[in-house]
């Protein structure tokens, strides 16, 4: 029988073979009619690719199923929530009938209902899927352009001395104790709330981002300061996971409790990652070289950290006077 019901699921099931090929899927839905046209279409698709030699046409949902399946690492739940949003507009959509004119419908609708920086990093995800689905899946034959909008970069927001030690005084303890870290190290929120104590040389005074957990692929060592050796030192006694809140594991650092703690501190725009913004400006303020910094923070580029070049022009100052043909230089005593 080609239709069944699945004792896991509430939707009918189909299941065939034609020319040695094996169908068994769900068909999405309880409805039985609709089912046996899911099956009836499933078989003449399949029936064209054999004896036809038509090349397949995948949807939306079956690249989206793919694409968890091979997905990993910390951004994978992020991007579970925004291609559940995709769906909603193209779950059924055979990939090769996603034109720009729809790529450019649903960027628009992104941008109202949230930002156009929001709606870029939906697009960007929806880039990469397509770009997988014609160059590594042979499913398309070539990817749509999928456009962004023109944004104004920002610059970095960092906190003072003292709107920092407001915010500690907000925070929850372990909170507390994980934003002092980040702002000593630079981590990024992931790798801080993710560091275990394998990662961690209190006698070496160093911890090490393996390549696979940072952003840019390659490893990080960090040498760590007096204070943040004694913050870690503080978190003894946790198994695995040097950052803990009731025993478990933080997983998100940036939630509720820490929005309401930058609310009563009278920084409310703050984002976690402005703590390492924060890190970075205190650095250059203090002397550190670029290129020191780039290392420190696991950079890839030197492009990325001249953002914080202008927070510093103490180096530029022996030569402000290296300057010939001034007017002033000009004028002859009377």
């Amino acid at each position: 029988m080609p239709l069944y019901r699945h004792p896991e699921s509430p939707y009918w099931w189909v299941r065939f073979s034609i020319g040695g090929v094996k169908v068994r899927r769900s068909a999405q839905t309880t409805d039985r009619e609709a089912a046996e046209e899911f099956e009836a279409k499933l078989r003449g698709d399949l029936w064209r690719q054999r004896k036809l030699g038509e090349k397949p046409r995948y949807t939306f949902a079956e690249a989206v199923d793919r694409w968890h399946q091979q997905a990993s690492g910390r951004d994978k739940d992020r991007d579970r929530e925004r291609l559940t949003w995709f769906s909603q507009y193209l779950d059924a959509t055979p990939l090769d009938a996603i034109t720009p004119a729809i790529i450019e419908k649903l960027r628009a609708v992104r941008a109202v209902e949230t930002s156009q920086s929001t709606a870029n990093r939906y697009m960007a995800l929806l880039r990469m899927i397509l770009r997988k689905a014609s160059r590594e899946w042979d499913w398309i034959d070539r990817a749509p352009t999928v456009p962004m909008y023109r944004l104004e970069r920002a610059e970095p927001r960092y906190l003072t001395a003292a709107q920092f030690r407001r915010l500690l005084r907000e925070l929850p303890k372990h909170l507390a104790a994980l934003a002092e870290f980040s702002v000593e190290t630079g981590l990024r929120m992931r790798n801080a709330t993710g560091l275990t104590w394998s990662q961690v040389n209190l006698t070496r005074r160093l911890l090490v981002v393996p390549a696979v957990r940072a952003k840019a692929g390659e490893t990080i060592a960090i040498p760590l300061s007096a204070r943040a050796l004694a913050i870690l030192k503080a978190q003894r006694g946790h198994a695995t996971h040097v950052f803990t809140f009731r025993g478990r594991p933080i997983d998100d650092a940036h939630g509720a409790a820490f929005k309401a703690a930058a609310r009563r501190a009278g920084v409310p725009w703050l984002r976690w990652h402005d703590l390492r913004h924060t890190w970075a400006s205190w650095h250059v303020q203090a002397g550190t070289p670029l290129h020191v910094l780039q290392e420190l923070g696991g950079w890839k580029s030197l492009a990325m950290v001249q953002r914080y070049g202008h927070l510093s022009t103490e180096h530029l100052r022996a030569f402000a006077e290296h300057r010939q043909g001034t007017a002033r230089a000009a004028r002859k005593p009377k």
